[in-house]
């Protein structure tokens, strides 16, 4: 199978634009608690891929770990951790044309596990979506095996669950895409520690391949360039202040490019950049923001 990647799709309206909180900054959650409730979605523009403006402005509260997508008729959703729900889990929220941010509340039949977390979105030829999420206990950070799970959908909402596809010790945060020749799975190990890359030749059954070779940057899901090279943006694990990029051939071997792609603003730190490429040329990033405790 192979996904059909964003920049293929028809054109999509913007991500909406909030008004910001008073001051135009982002409003700092509370501290010092952290997880998900104390975090915050926030996006940025570019482009070409590589010099890229804050937004500035919120789009989901509460909310954590986004991934992006392009649907077919051309509008942009995102699929994140949603802990306004008890338990928090899976939800989507989508770009309309008036601006507005629509939650769409999605729901996962037969669901794995008492939390359905850390979602991966892909768009299959047939027009399916493919959800990939950590199928987790309460304790998200509970030691012994961790489950990663499937489950497929016709409108990208009401998913039904397809099982489990991967297994190991401390997995977190799967990213799934299509590299050109099998389905590469980029999931965070809390036990290695470090991203353990797997694969499958059909997206539902994947085997353990190796380290990833980008220790030390917590990746997501690239985006497929023109010339078929794959672009990988990446945070770095250690400060948390930082976005680079990172491109490959095979999506196994990468290479760092040239200058940051994103710095955080004073006072938080920056993860989980999921980008997504629309037909016009503009590209757009999603990405994790919370405030930074105190060092």
């Amino acid at each position: 199978m192979r996904m059909v990647t964003a920049c293929c799709l028809a054109a999509a309206v913007q991500l909406p634009q909030p008004a910001p909180p008073p001051g135009g900054s982002p409003k700092v959650p509370p501290a010092p608690q952290g997880g998900p409730y104390f975090h915050q979605v926030m996006g940025a523009t570019s482009p070409d891929g590589l010099s890229w403006t804050h937004d500035g402005r919120v789009l989901l509260e509460h909310a954590s770990v986004p991934a992006a997508i392009v649907t077919p008729d051309g509008r942009v959703r995102v699929y994140y951790v949603d802990a306004t729900q008890r338990p928090e889990t899976v939800n989507c929220a989508e770009a309309t044309a008036a601006g507005t941010l629509r939650v769409l509340g999605c729901t996962i039949a037969g669901r794995g596990g008492a939390k359905a977390v850390d979602p991966s979105i892909v768009l299959l030829p047939d027009g399916r979506y493919r959800l990939y999420y950590y199928a987790s206990a309460q304790n998200v950070n509970a030691s012994g095996l961790h489950r990663i799970h499937a489950a497929i959908s016709t409108d990208g909402v009401r998913f039904v669950d397809e099982g489990e596809v991967y297994a190991e010790d401390g997995l977190v945060d799967p990213d799934v895409f299509w590299s050109g020749r099998e389905w590469l799975m980029f999931v965070f190990s809390l036990t290695a520690p470090g991203t353990i890359v797997a694969k499958s030749a059909d997206g539902l059954r994947f085997s353990y391949l190796g380290m990833h070779p980008l220790q030390r940057w917590g990746t997501t899901a690239p985006v497929r360039l023109d010339d078929g090279r794959l672009r990988l943006y990446a945070f770095n694990q250690g400060r948390q202040d930082t976005i680079r990029s990172f491109v490959s051939n095979n999506g196994l071997d990468w290479a760092m490019e040239e200058g940051l792609r994103l710095t955080a603003p004073e006072g938080y730190d920056i993860t989980d950049p999921f980008v997504i490429r629309t037909r016009d040329g503009v590209w757009r990033m999603v990405y994790k923001i919370s405030a930074r405790p105190a060092r």
